[in-house]
C-alpha cells in the first residue's frame, strides 16, 4: 500500500502535543468560555490551574489557528474555531484496527480521487494561487504545497459534512443506536 500524504502543521502539533490543551479544546466546542469559566470547569473535572496557566494554553491554542477570541460585553471568551476529536487507540488492538482502516481507504481511493480530480478541473487556478502563496519551514527537504492546500480543502469539506451528517443524526449503528453513549 502506498504511503498517505498527512501533512500538519508545526504549530498545530504543538498545540495538540499537551493533553490538557486537548481537554481544554474539546470543551470550547460545546461552548465559547473565559478564562475563569475554563478554570471553574477544569476544577470540577478534579484539574487544579491557575487562571495564568490556563491563559497560556490558550494563548499557544490561538497562535495555532485552533480557537477564535471574541469579545462578550466586557469579557473576553474563547471558542474552538472548529470540532476536535480526541481519542486513544487501545494499544494492543491498534494494529488490527490500522489494518481495517487502511483496507477501507484502499476501497474508497477511488471515490477520493474523483473528487480531488474535479476539484484541481475547477479550482486549479486558485489551488495554484494559494500554493504560491505558501512558504516552506526550516525542515521541509522538499515542497509539497500543491498537495497540501488540496489536503486542507479536502479535511475541511469533510469536517463540514461530517458535522451536518452528525447533526443529522447519521452516525448511528445497524440498529439506530448512539455508539457514543454509555450503557
Amino acid at each position: 500500500m502506498a504511503r498517505a500524504i498527512n501533512p500538519v502543521r508545526l504549530e498545530e502539533a504543538k498545540a495538540l502535543s499537551d493533553e490538557l490543551r486537548i481537554i481544554i479544546l474539546d470543551m470550547l466546542k460545546e461552548k465559547p468560555m473565559s478564562v475563569l469559566e475554563i478554570v471553574s470547569a477544569l476544577k470540577k473535572r478534579g484539574i487544579h490551574k491557575t487562571p495564568n496557566a490556563i491563559r497560556y494554553h490558550l494563548t499557544v491554542l490561538k497562535d495555532a489557528g485552533l480557537v477564535n477570541l471574541t469579545k462578550v460585553g466586557s469579557v473576553l471568551k474563547y471558542s474552538a474555531k472548529d470540532m476536535y476529536y480526541a481519542y486513544t487507540a487501545v494499544s494492543e488492538d491498534s494494529e488490527e484496527l490500522m489494518e481495517k482502516i487502511d483496507s477501507i481507504a484502499s476501497e474508497i481511493a477511488p471515490m477520493i480521487d474523483i473528487v480531488i480530480k474535479h476539484l484541481l478541473d475547477k479550482y486549479r487556478s486558485e489551488v495554484t494561487e494559494i500554493a504560491k502563496s505558501l512558504k516552506p519551514c526550516e525542515f521541509c527537504v522538499t515542497s509539497h504545497f500543491i498537495e497540501h492546500v488540496v489536503y486542507e480543502i479536502i479535511k475541511r469539506a469533510t469536517g463540514l459534512s461530517i458535522a451536518k451528517l452528525s447533526r443529522e443524526h447519521y452516525f448511528k449503528d445497524k440498529e439506530g443506536e448512539d455508539i457514543h453513549e454509555e450503557t
